[in-house]
Parts: structure tokens; C-alpha cells; sequence
């Protein structure tokens, strides 16, 4: 797989107030993440890689199903990412979970897999398609391909519509619309399994409601604009003073409280598949 095929390009960035967002993120999607991977077959003694691993978020879900007799591990590019999910894992107290700083293109597999794993990699990737074959070189045969991706091509408006929110959601849309080849990745997964020779893929699109005076949606969003607007300034798309993102999760809060609206998260679609 050639290094233009595969290479990610993290609208995200490595910062502190990522790390945060992706940490606040988690507390609403890991259910969702764990319901899929159950789904999917993840189960005891299985050898399983999880790219994009971040902080270690999916990682240590997985380590939780495959037990000690299974291994994980974590792949990606940020080393601060990988240091706070190596101390998250020893605080587990799982030792068969283990974290390598490298890109997909550079990563050599020691042995085959019975699962590759990731959430929300491939929308930060040039070509998804040459992932998901690569994916298939390093399966065992029967082994599982699972990723959860977003479809940021669009949003969902909450109801009754709060215009915070709704302007939040819009510049998101306009700048994964914009930066990234593939916005709407989530509903193309299943045809891009049957692409990349996965038979019968199977999954569901799930988004995440809430909204509440307690809620972590307001927190993860606004970590969310911080950490893309770097990019939509230069993009032209919104400024930091018309953003205001140090008081946008009060102001979401408390048009949403106010208004008794149910927010809804991004969509997330799940596709998995087992390798013939």
C-alpha cells in the first residue's frame, strides 16, 4: 500500500484540548462502540489491531472482551496520545494491550490478526479502499473487519431547533465537506467492504440523543470547534471571535435546557465483516 494511499491527515490536531475532546467523546459513543464490537464477534483470546487508537479509547474496550488470553493493540501517529493511553491501560490493569507509534504504511504485522479495528480513522484517510484491503492481508481467514465511521456530509437538527447548536453543526459540515475527500465515509462503508472483497458486511447508523442540563454533548462539541478551527480559519469558513468557543458549550447548554430539545450527535454507521 503506498504512503499517498493511506496516509492520514488528522483535521483534529495533537493538542491537550484533543486529547480532552476525544476523552469526552468516549463518555458519550463507547457504549455504542462496545455494542458493535460485540456485534461483530470480538470475543475471548482474540489477537485484534486497532488503528487511529488515539487515546487508547477503543482500545481498552476491546482489551475488555478479548481478555488475558487475547492481545491489543494500538496504532497511531501522536506519541502524547500513546503515552496517556499506555498509563490508561496500566491503571486498567491490562498487560496484554500494547501501543506502537507508526502509520498504517509503515507498520509490520509479526503475526496475523483475528480482528482490525477503528473508529473514525478512515474519514481522515486519502483512500479508505487501500485501508480496508490492507486490513484483509493481515486478517486470518474468518478474521473480523469492524470500523465505525461518521457521516459528516450532513446533520440531524435538534428538536425544537436551538440555532447555536445548529450553527455549530453547520461549520462542521462546511469544513469536513471542504478538508476532507469523503465527509459522508459512513454510509459509503458497506460498499466499500463488498470493494475490498468483504462478503455480506452487516451494520447499523446509530446517533447518540441527548441534552439535558448535565449533559457531556455541550463540552464535546465545543472541544470539537476548538479543535477544528484552526482549519476553518484558514479555510475561510469562521473566525475565532465570531466563534467564541470559550463560552459556546454555556451558550449550547442553555438554548438547548431552555427549549427542551433533544440533541442529536453526529450519525455513526458500524459495518462489519469476516474475511472469506
Amino acid at each position: 500500500m503506498s504512503d499517498t494511499a493511506a496516509r492520514s491527515v488528522y483535521l483534529m490536531g495533537h493538542t491537550e484540548h484533543e486529547r480532552r475532546r476525544l476523552a469526552l467523546q468516549a463518555s458519550v459513543l463507547n457504549p455504542l462502540t462496545r455494542g458493535f464490537l460485540e456485534r461483530a464477534g470480538l470475543a475471548a483470546g482474540m489477537r485484534v489491531l486497532d488503528i487511529g487508537c488515539g487515546i487508547g479509547e477503543v482500545s481498552l474496550i476491546a482489551a475488555a472482551m478479548v481478555g488475558p488470553h487475547g492481545h491489543v493493540t494500538g496504532l497511531d501517529l501522536d506519541p502524547q496520545s500513546l503515552d496517556l493511553a499506555r498509563a490508561r491501560a496500566r491503571e486498567s490493569g491490562y498487560d496484554h494491550v500494547t501501543f506502537t507509534h507508526s502509520s498504517i504504511d509503515d507498520y509490520r504485522a509479526a503475526n496475523l490478526f483475528d480482528a482490525v479495528i477503528g473508529r473514525h480513522i478512515l474519514i481522515h484517510t486519502p483512500n479508505p479502499l487501500a485501508v480496508l484491503r490492507w486490513a484483509a492481508s493481515i486478517l486470518h481467514t474468518g478474521g473480523i473487519v469492524a470500523f465505525q465511521e461518521y457521516d459528516l456530509s450532513r446533520s440531524v437538527p435538534p428538536y425544537p431547533q436551538t440555532s447555536t447548536w445548529a450553527r455549530a453543526n453547520h461549520l462542521i459540515v462546511q469544513l469536513f465537506s471542504r478538508a476532507t475527500p469523503h465527509a459522508d465515509i459512513g454510509i459509503r462503508l458497506f460498499h466499500l467492504m463488498l470493494e475490498a472483497g468483504f462478503p455480506e458486511p452487516q451494520g447499523r447508523a446509530e446517533a447518540a440523543i441527548d441534552g439535558g442540563p448535565d449533559s457531556p454533548f455541550f463540552e464535546w462539541f465545543a472541544e470539537t470547534l476548538r479543535s477544528l478551527l484552526p482549519r476553518m480559519e484558514a479555510l475561510g469558513i469562521t473566525t475565532a471571535a465570531e466563534l467564541n468557543v470559550d463560552s459556546l458549550a454555556y451558550r449550547m447548554r442553555a438554548e438547548a435546557v431552555s427549549a427542551r430539545s433533544g440533541i442529536v450527535a453526529p450519525t455513526m454507521v458500524g459495518i462489519f465483516a469476516r474475511k472469506p
